[in-house]
């Protein structure tokens, strides 16, 4: 499980790093073919986009308010911005005719009132991508972009999942409570401050810092069950921590059962509700580890 999930925040990191690049293109593309036969001009107007592979297939439809995944889930939101920025930017490099290497997937964008389809490939050492249409292949790229442009069509539906969990501050949290078997956190806001259990000092800097790590609070992947079942085992054992907040934009109390982390592996199994899984780094679990003597001023 280690190197799976390693391989996919590797892909987080090197597809997030590059959303940031300024596209720079240094290659002249040939006048015998369209350098944007790929190129979606205008990304408002997609609608939906379907990629299929051999043992997945990966729906990514507009909503209201954010783009839905497979009809289950919210979509990572990041995820489609480096989506569309490489349909935006992508260039036809040349063409390379029929295709020599096994066609990894297909890609449907579905517009407003039209479609565009395309396969995809990568060569053996996985440093080139290939888009084909009507049987033709083309090499493809987009300037500036460093990582492999088709890494993105190969993430399954964990990785696209949105990995926001929580999003809550110092403002807007109103009650936070720790227990393991050697720590015990109580934090809860009296009109003014926040009071902290056994403390009559308090830190309020530390308290804010702590409180404010949980803004934006994003997993490094989401975990489907079934997908390692050592991961499914451990949800059945005691958590190595309970942590329960309760903020003034949710209505319902939040549960996170952190998991001690499997010998040799460097994140533990979180749950949130009892219902979703996720894995997070293991240094953020010890930022989130405190007690209540912690926070007592110096």
């Amino acid at each position: 499980m280690t190197k799976t999930i390693k391989y996919s925040i590797a892909i987080v990191v090197l597809l997030s790093a590059n959303l940031g690049l300024v596209f720079t293109d240094g290659l002249k593309p040939s006048s015998s073919f369209n350098d944007e036969l790929f190129l979606i001009e205008n990304i408002d107007q997609i609608q939906s986009i379907v990629i299929t592979r051999e043992n997945e297939r990966i729906e990514l439809v507009r909503g209201l308010n954010n783009w839905q995944l497979n009809n289950r889930f919210e979509a990572d939101q990041n995820f489609m911005q480096i989506l569309f920025s490489l349909l935006n930017q992508v260039k036809v490099k040349r063409s390379v005719g029929a295709l020599d290497h096994e066609i990894s997937g297909n890609v449907l964008v579905s517009l407003d009132g039209e479609e565009l389809s395309f396969d995809f490939a990568t060569d053996q050492l996985g440093t080139r991508s290939y888009f084909i249409k009507n049987g033709v292949a083309y090499q493809v790229e987009v300037p500036g972009y460093r990582d492999n442009v088709v890494n993105i069509f190969q993430l399954g539906e964990d990785q696209w999942r949105n990995r926001m969990v929580f999003d809550g501050s110092w403002r807007t949290i109103q009650n936070l409570s720790l227990v393991s078997e050697e720590k015990e956190l109580s934090i809860k806001f009296n009109n003014q401050f926040f009071l902290v259990d056994g403390v009559s000092r308090i830190d309020s800097s530390g308290v804010v810092d702590y409180l404010n790590q949980f803004q934006v609070f994003q997993a490094n992947e989401m975990i489907s069950e079934g997908r390692f079942p050592e991961l499914d085992s451990l949800k059945e054992t005691d958590p190595l921590a309970t942590l329960v907040i309760e903020d003034i934009q949710d209505p319902n109390e939040i549960i996170f059962r952190i998991y001690p982390n499997l010998e040799g592996q460097p994140y533990h199994l979180v749950t949130k509700n009892d219902q979703s899984m996720m894995v997070f780094d293991q240094r953020r679990i010890q930022s989130i580890l405190k007690d209540n003597q912690d926070f007592r001023a110096k």
